[in-house]
């Protein structure tokens, strides 16, 4: 048990209102045991190689006062996070996705002790099976979690970030970063430039689901749908197709300039960068 109160959740200012409301609704369920790590479709077709454990949070300023994800404005990617998205959209994700919000935020000492040990028992089952683990700690969040990384050096880490600083100034030997381009605005686009002109491994998604009602034609570059076991990779481009949208969505966002994604409106640009 955590033992938050209400009084606790009404006097934080770390939380936004609306998950206060939501805190005080399920307080029950809030201070209860919980697992902190999960998987992804996406990560188990790798799972021949690696075992993958992935933490969602929610994003951006849906829980914390003080955004999760600083570059989600600029990037455009708040409206689009995977999220909202397969089963992490269902209201059972994404309870368990605002509840290690809220813990994190009110509880960061056995927060980080829960993930710690959780990352220490699939260390442990990985001796067992001979399939070694391999850790995110922002599946939907853009944090600095280099304290837990650090306590676990002789574990994996990997990560995707839309701050080139992160990666600049990354010296941890087991934490892997991939830059997550965004078209979105002019900052977006120069944090862009600027990853591929320093050589980054970069992940970029594009406005199609490559069904034949989609007309935009994916350059010849890396896939990154695959598997998700980026810290194998050099430093590549790699993209990415667009998940849980419609045909109509997609037709739409295709006229847009300034899109999180790879559009029709700016392939032109963006082809225009990689030379």
């Amino acid at each position: 048990m955590y033992n938050i109160s209400k009084s606790e959740i009404n006097d934080s200012t770390l939380l936004t209102h609306d998950a206060k409301l939501w805190a005080i609704d399920n307080l029950e369920y809030l201070n209860k045991q919980m697992r902190f790590f999960g998987s992804s479709m996406k990560t188990e077709k790798g799972a021949e190689k690696y075992e993958t454990y992935i933490m969602y949070l929610q994003p951006a300023d849906k829980v914390a006062a003080k955004t999760l994800c600083v570059f989600a404005e600029k990037a455009g990617c708040k409206k689009d996070c995977l999220i909202s998205s397969g089963m992490l959209g269902m209201t059972t994700g994404q309870n368990a996705a605002t509840k290690r919000t809220v813990l994190m935020l009110l509880r960061p000492i056995e927060f980080r002790t829960s993930v710690l040990s959780e990352i220490d028992k699939a260390e442990r089952k990985a001796l067992k099976t001979g399939i070694p683990a391999l850790f995110r700690l922002n599946g939907t969040s853009d944090i600095d979690f280099n304290d837990i990384i650090k306590m676990r050096p002789f574990s994996q880490f990997y990560d995707y970030t839309k701050i080139t600083s992160r990666i600049r100034k990354n010296k941890l030997t087991n934490y892997d970063l991939t830059f997550s381009g965004s078209m979105f605005s002019s900052q977006a686009k120069a944090q862009l430039r600027k990853a591929i002109d320093n050589k980054y491994r970069i992940a970029i998604a594009f406005n199609t689901a490559k069904t034949k009602f989609d007309t935009l034609t994916m350059p010849n570059l890396t896939s990154f749908d695959d598997t998700d076991l980026r810290h194998l990779d050099g430093p590549v481009i790699g993209t990415l197709t667009r998940k849980g949208s419609s045909r109509v969505e997609r037709a739409l966002e295709n006229n847009k300039t300034n899109s999180f994604f790879v559009t029709l409106a700016n392939i032109t640009e963006f082809n225009a960068m990689l030379k």
